[in-house]
């Protein structure tokens, strides 16, 4: 069951997964949309969970806002599903006694890394913005200004973001598994190395067939691969099928279903396959990263992560010197 809830946010849309379930869906085509990435709302029965905090403290505010008017009780606890800022940035908006969940590495890399990424988006992003809004000045096909168009949103939410922002790491870790059990459900963290990210998290909601993927799983947007593992992935993604759930919110893009993750593992198949017969007929580098995105994926958002995810699959394959796992 999937209605719109009558809590309105400019950052997202709210969706009723389940009794006392919501995902909040970017609003990523607008230019009001700062929350930058899903997120999860999580009624126990005696606690509220929050599943990623957003990339901006402004949609994070808005989210606990929707959580409390929902569930009739304060946020106990914001999960942070891996350590990439559009997930936890939003820290800030929930007050100190609120308790930040990640896995230990998660929380380590957002203390040791998080200030300095920070610091990079401050002394970077108007340069950006100015070279993006070139580009949209001289684009003509319909395509290219959309893509450029959401680059200027994306721009201009982190110039208005960066000011005020800080760091707020989780205080709680764990490694492994985390259960959490209310009188409403249970709810379970798993913790999966080095497949999106360094440390990623998912949460299954057993009981209600429902697991928020983060970004083990993008739908209609082009995937992320350069800071983990696409073969990973795809063993994440087994281990996902076995739940049997029926429900899947990834990181980016709107509510999926079980086909969703098979779509997921297409692509990460797809683009090995591109790469390994590039790679045997001497493509170098640079023509690896003109190969042209296939027809089937040509209306997914973020073109530009095609390139990358491409050059990042020909690294590691001439630096290993194997065939690449499909």
């Amino acid at each position: 069951m999937k209605n719109t809830i009558l809590f309105t946010s400019r950052h997202f849309q709210l969706e009723h997964l389940a009794d006392g379930v919501y995902a909040a869906i970017h609003n990523l085509r607008s230019e009001d949309g700062w929350a930058g990435c899903n997120a999860g709302i999580i009624d126990l029965g005696d606690r509220t969970l929050i599943f990623d905090s957003f990339e901006s403290p402004e949609a994070a505010s808005d989210l606990r806002d929707a959580a409390e008017n929902l569930t009739g009780r304060k946020v106990h606890t914001v999960i942070n599903s891996h350590p990439h800022n559009d997930h936890f940035w939003g820290n800030q908006a929930f007050t100190a006694d609120v308790d930040i969940i990640s896995t230990t590495k998660t929380q380590e890399l957002i203390a040791t890394e998080g200030p300095a990424d920070a610091q990079y988006y401050r002394d970077t992003t108007q340069k950006r913005l100015d070279d993006h809004k070139a580009q949209f000045a001289n684009a003509h096909d319909e395509a290219t200004r959309g893509h450029l168009r959401l680059l200027i949103f994306y721009d201009q939410a982190l110039i208005a973001i960066l000011p005020g922002l800080q760091i707020r790491p989780p205080n709680i870790t764990f490694i492994g598994d985390l259960y959490f059990n209310g009188p409403k459900r249970s709810a379970k963290l798993i913790t999966f190395e080095g497949g999106h990210s360094k440390s990623d998290a998912i949460l299954h909601l057993p009981d209600d067939g429902i697991v928020f993927m983060a970004d083990i799983l993008f739908i209609d947007i082009h995937p992320y691969f350069p800071d983990g593992s696409p073969e990973v992935i795809q063993h994440i993604l087994a281990e996902v099928r076995k739940m049997q759930a029926k429900t899947f919110v990834p990181g980016h893009g709107p509510i999926g279903q079980a086909s969703h993750l098979n779509w997921m593992d297409e692509y990460i198949g797809t683009l090995n396959s591109l790469v390994r017969d590039a790679i045997h007929r001497g493509a170098t580098e640079l023509e690896i990263d003109k190969i042209a995105i296939p027809r089937e994926y040509e209306h997914l958002i973020m073109p530009t992560f095609f390139p990358a995810n491409l050059k990042f699959l020909y690294q590691r394959q001439i630096t290993s010197g194997a065939g690449l796992v499909i």
